[in-house]
């Protein structure tokens, strides 16, 4: 999987960078949206309840977002339908990136915290909102990629010291890696979630967001299952074998 680099602030370059104001509402929405659909332990009831609410209080605020987001890309296009297929392109993008697997557990956390939030004082200013805690909403995965690139480091280091006599640590991350080099597509985080699963057969859908055509990723995937990296150990007896060629004579 390739990660989001990080920009000149420290931001990563993900579809969340750049956005306009209006934008980042809908990027809220459309977060709190894919959680909705994909959280669905019983202990996240109340984040379906809640997203209900807001879209349903605030319909008349949210629809002006839209329309002035569809006005933007209308503009910045050669031919209305080209606008329509140009934002339909970036919010798939953006669906897909909140449905990303490995950062599902934090990700429906922090919706229900965002959501619990909501129903005890229901905001009044929808956008205000939205800006207020769309930061929420992102983290799980700024953690995710984190952990991912420290592992990235911790792999490569034991493969500079061990990777000839005892082999990768990672094949398939080596494979991954030499696919960039020859310019070969790897999944990135905006790509279809179910390819970045172990199992990419595993049964998923989407749903179609009614105003903006985005496919919203609806993929099952267990809360309480932790992906851990395998990294090949050291054979015990070669280091035995080392130990004792550098014992002093």
């Amino acid at each position: 999987m390739r990660i989001p680099d990080k920009n000149f602030l420290g931001k990563r370059k993900t579809v969340n960078r750049g956005i306009s104001q209006d934008e980042e509402v809908w990027h809220f929405r459309s977060a709190w949206n894919v959680a909705a659909l994909n959280c669905l332990a019983p202990q996240y009831e109340p984040i379906l309840t809640a997203y209900s609410a807001y879209i349903d209080d605030h319909a008349d605020a949210l629809r002006a977002v839209n329309r002035r987001i569809d006005e933007d890309y209308t503009e910045n296009s050669d031919t209305r339908r080209d606008g329509m297929l140009a934002r339909e392109q970036q919010m798939t993008a953006v669906y897909n990136f909140f449905a990303l697997p490995p950062a599902r557990a934090r990700f429906c956390r922090a919706a229900l915290d965002i959501s619990n939030r909501a129903l005890i004082a229901p905001p009044t200013d929808p956008t205000e909102f939205a800006r207020d805690n769309f930061a929420l909403f992102e983290e799980p995965f700024e953690l995710f990629f984190e952990e991912y690139e420290a592992y990235q480091d911790a792999s490569a280091s034991w493969d500079a010291k061990w990777g000839d006599r005892f082999g990768a640590t990672q094949p398939g991350w080596v494979a991954v890696q030499r696919a960039m080099a020859e310019r070969t597509p790897v999944p990135s985080v905006e790509s279809d979630p179910a390819a970045t699963l172990a199992t990419p057969g595993a049964a998923s859908q989407t749903v179609t967001d009614p105003e903006t055509g985005g496919r919203v990723p609806v993929i099952p995937v267990p809360e309480n299952v932790v992906s851990q990296p395998v990294v090949e150990p050291v054979a015990k007896e070669k280091l035995e074998e080392e130990a004792a060629a550098n014992e002093p004579d």
